[in-house]
């Protein structure tokens, strides 16, 4: 695991996040059952226009924060973040949901302030192949300046509620964006 990049305080980028042998084996079951899985139209706390909201990501398990039944994959993946050295999430609780971003899907301009009182997101990046022209990379800006992270496989990425970010449009027709999303509280 090593920091690759740290904005301010408010964006970090972790590669290597997992061990190899468990991101494999995260990366294979997940993948083989994406399509059973119930994707819903991902919630979200902003104003957005109806067609925004018509091409949104899609979620599994974002509005079931009560489920006992997280696998065994997600446990560990909890606990990798929560004892990541970076930033300490030790006394937050964590409740992370699949999501996918399909052909065309994105989501817009936003802080994550919300209602649940939020203090960090983060995404972890599934998709071992993904090629730069594919869209569907993490923007983000603040006065301070703005950049962009890609999408590497077995990389997390950690917000700061606060700093305005958003996720380009997946331009990919055969790859689905996938990823685990988590809320910091």
């Amino acid at each position: 695991m090593n920091l690759e990049f740290n904005f301010k305080d408010k964006l970090f980028w972790i590669h290597n996040f997992l061990p190899k042998e468990t991101y494999k084996n995260m990366y294979v079951e997940f993948l083989k059952n994406r399509n059973k899985l119930n994707f819903k139209k991902t919630f979200v706390h902003w104003k957005t226009f109806k067609e925004e909201f018509d091409n949104m990501s899609e979620s599994y398990n974002q509005e079931d924060k009560k489920s006992k039944n997280l696998n065994q994959y997600l446990k560990t993946y909890n606990i990798m973040l929560k004892h990541q050295p970076f930033v300490n999430f030790l006394n937050y609780k964590l409740e992370s949901h699949l999501r996918l971003f399909r052909h065309n899907q994105h989501l817009t301009w936003h802080n994550d302030k919300g209602s649940d009182n939020r203090q960090y997101a983060a995404t972890f990046y599934f998709n071992k192949t993904w090629h730069e022209s594919w869209g569907a990379e993490l923007m983000f800006k603040s006065p301070e300046g703005s950049g962009f992270i890609p999408i590497i496989g077995n990389s997390l990425v950690i917000v700061k509620v606060g700093l305005r970010h958003k996720v380009n449009p997946n331009l990919k027709k055969t790859h689905p964006r996938f990823s685990i999303q988590t809320w910091v509280i």
